[in-house]
């Protein structure tokens, strides 16, 4: 009885790792979807408040109008890279 225990354990033991690295995986899919739904959420209330400002407020914080879009493009894209593994 304790050899055909022994089998049953040790067969079982590679599906639970299986398991556990497909829900590790999930999890991390979940994590980035999340994290990016988050950041896109930002970037247009970023966006909205910016269009609010007239042009002097913009020209005290250093943009102009048409430069909007491509700052904020450029935050998101630097935000991306800081996210990666191994940035420092």
């Amino acid at each position: 009885m304790t050899m055909l225990t022994n089998m049953q354990t040790s067969a079982a033991r590679p599906l639970v790792l299986r398991v556990a690295v497909r829900l590790a995986h999930l999890r991390r899919f979940i994590n980035r979807l999340v994290v990016a739904m988050l950041a896109r959420h930002e970037r247009q209330a970023a966006r909205a408040v910016l269009h609010r400002l007239d042009d002097r407020q913009l020209e005290d914080i250093g943009i102009y109008r048409e430069q909007i879009e491509s700052r904020l493009e450029d935050l998101a894209q630097a935000r991306a890279r800081m996210q990666q593994p191994g940035w420092h």
